[in-house]
């Protein structure tokens, strides 16, 4: 009888020990995952107000913004790329002649964080109107809606409904991948409960 009294004692503090560990991993985890995806809390207000102005996903902001730029605002990518939200002088033409109907400021301003971020945000809102799903968005501000429309049409890329089933250019499937992973990240980490 008193074998078994301690040996349940001895399962039960072993139980409680590996639950407490079980928290402290996942903790532990959590933190290591956050540090991988920040938020960095200069830009939090302002990626805030812009995907609330432009219906786009905090967690979709934060993702293109990490995977980008890395949150640096003097980024410039090889192809000419400005910015936090990685944006061409041409797409930032484009953005305020035909997005957003405003005289296009100087382009000097692609190196102003709430410039570039708004701007991003605004074709990423643009983008999804166009095209209803996340991954042809993304697939279109990587490699432009020409791009992205030609292989809409190609048979060789789609399936039997026109949905693109691949898409032919590897940085473009890879910049994909990458911000739809770092999407769920952030929505798991900071939105969701």
């Amino acid at each position: 009888m008193k074998w078994n009294i301690w040996r349940t004692a001895a399962l039960l503090g072993l139980l409680v020990l590996s639950v407490g560990f079980g928290f402290a991993y996942d903790a532990v985890a959590t933190a290591v995952e956050k540090n991988g995806h920040p938020r960095p809390a200069h830009l939090q207000e302002s990626v805030q107000t812009h995907a609330d102005v432009y219906g786009v996903p905090e967690p979709i902001v934060w993702a293109v913004l990490s995977s980008g730029s890395g949150f640096a605002s003097n980024a410039v990518s090889e192809s000419g790329a400005v910015g936090l939200m990685q944006i061409t002088p041409a797409q930032f033409t484009h953005i305020f002649n035909d997005i957003l109907k405003k005289e296009v400021p100087d382009t000097g301003l692609l190196y102003d964080p709430e410039t570039n971020l708004s701007c991003g945000v605004a074709y990423l809102s643009h983008l999804y109107e166009r095209y209803g799903v996340w991954d042809l968005t993304l697939a279109a501000y990587r490699a432009g809606s020409d791009t992205v429309d030609a292989w809409l049409a190609d048979p060789q890329y789609t399936n039997e409904q026109g949905i693109l089933e691949r898409i032919p250019n590897a940085e473009v499937s890879a910049f994909v991948k990458e911000v739809t992973k770092a999407a769920d990240l952030y929505r798991k980490l900071y939105y969701e409960p």
